[in-house]
């Protein structure tokens, strides 16, 4: 079941018969507001019966009172109809001889129409009691003299207190919004970071576990002391460079840009990388050919720290499916705007399968950096082996 927040809650609360803006548009008041103006309403019926007993206040007039009463307590219920209900009655009463009073009990009324109803019922109903109190002024029913000025004033102070808390109800609505965005966005950021981090753990520090799981197997099947001594080697080195990433990562976390010890170590050039990754994987036995444009090659870090990240998800792809794989290509050309990765290798002797890793995600998120920047990715194997291939614009 969807949950709805402070926003929502308050939307709920607000009812129209053609939207938003419409002229039957209201907002309810809140329930304890009900509850009190139903006791008001309560009260006020059982004194008014009690004066037109001791008045003798004729049948209709006192039936005027009464009605102007329990539309008023319709606020309650249907804001707009109350008010309408109550400005239409207005006739009845001057009709009846108590237009008076009953001006005074539409100016009373303003404040709930301007505090529940859309601003152009507001205005008509603020209209008709204005006019309402001057005919009964001018009539004489029941206001003593400049008792339609009072009633105007009397429903000028009241519009202005239903006005106050008309505004005081859009400011709380508006920061129950705030509040959701601030919660979405919060939540998106958070998300997004936690995204970033296993994007760095799974392309950065894959290609070194997986090293080292490789090269610790190794040394279980070879006796070989030279053999040893190598995956030995290589062993410390990928660690070595495993911890040297994390470490650079806990500062992109932190926000922190300073270099401690070997953690800065953490950038490593393209060409570097393609280096290091031939020598590793022609240690598996494999036959392994780089191609590199060398001092030609002018990029932005951005773009090559991309080409590392993919670089080295190729190489760990490749020794976690196709480690007896007989030759292995890295090649990177370049023109005047793009650069070009490509990795490739032959079929595995052993039989592995040259599919990527189960997940699928590093391909993924492979296919996610290059994008983001503007290039092409491309994977996909046949009966001659596998090929990774990114390109991207040089800067």
């Amino acid at each position: 079941m969807k949950r709805s927040g402070p926003a929502e809650a308050a939307r709920n609360n607000v009812h129209a018969s053609a939207g938003w803006r419409g002229f039957w548009a209201y907002t309810a008041l809140p329930a304890g507001a009900r509850l009190a103006l139903a006791a008001v309403v309560a009260v006020g019926l059982l004194v008014d019966g009690v004066l037109a007993l001791v008045a003798q206040t004729p049948m209709p007039t006192a039936a005027v009172y009464v009605g102007a009463l329990i539309a008023i307590g319709a606020f309650a219920w249907r804001p707009p109809i109350a008010a309408v209900v109550l400005a239409a009655c207005g006739l009845v009463a001057t009709f009846l001889g108590a237009g008076g009073p009953y001006s005074l009990a539409l100016a009373v009324s303003v404040g709930l129409v301007t505090s529940t109803c859309s601003r152009w019922l507001s205005v008509s109903y603020c209209v008709i009691t204005a006019g309402w109190a001057l005919v009964a002024a001018g009539v004489g029913q029941g206001l003593a003299q400049g008792g339609g000025i009072g009633s105007v004033a009397a429903g000028l102070a009241s519009g202005l207190i239903g006005w106050g808390f008309r505004g005081g109800r859009a400011r709380e609505h508006q920061l129950a919004a705030d509040i959701d965005r601030l919660k979405r966005e919060s939540a998106a950021a958070v998300q997004m970071e936690r995204d970033r981090i296993a994007d760095e753990l799974h392309n950065i520090i894959a290609h070194d576990i997986t090293t080292v799981v490789m090269r610790a197997r190794a040394l279980e099947l070879v006796d070989d002391p030279v053999a040893r001594d190598t995956s030995r080697r290589a062993i410390t080195d990928a660690a070595t460079q495993a911890l040297t990433d994390i470490r650079r990562m806990l500062r992109l976390v932190q926000g922190t840009d300073e270099t401690v010890g070997e953690a800065g170590a953490g950038a490593v050039s393209l060409a570097a990388t393609l280096e290091s990754l031939r020598l590793g994987l022609g240690s598996m036995g494999a036959s392994v050919e780089l191609s590199f444009p060398g001092s030609e090659l002018s990029i932005s870090n951005s773009i090559e720290t991309t080409l590392v990240h993919i670089a080295r998800e190729a190489a760990t792809n490749v020794m976690k499916h196709a480690r007896q794989s007989p030759s292995i290509r890295l090649a990177v050309t370049s023109d005047r705007e793009c650069i070009t990765l490509q990795v490739w290798n032959a079929p595995s002797s052993g039989g592995e399968d040259l599919t990527a890793d189960a997940t699928g995600y590093g391909l993924k998120r492979m296919n996610d950096r290059v994008m983001l920047l503007g290039g092409t990715f491309k994977a996909g194997g046949d009966e001659t082996g596998w090929t990774v291939t990114a390109t991207m614009p040089r800067f």
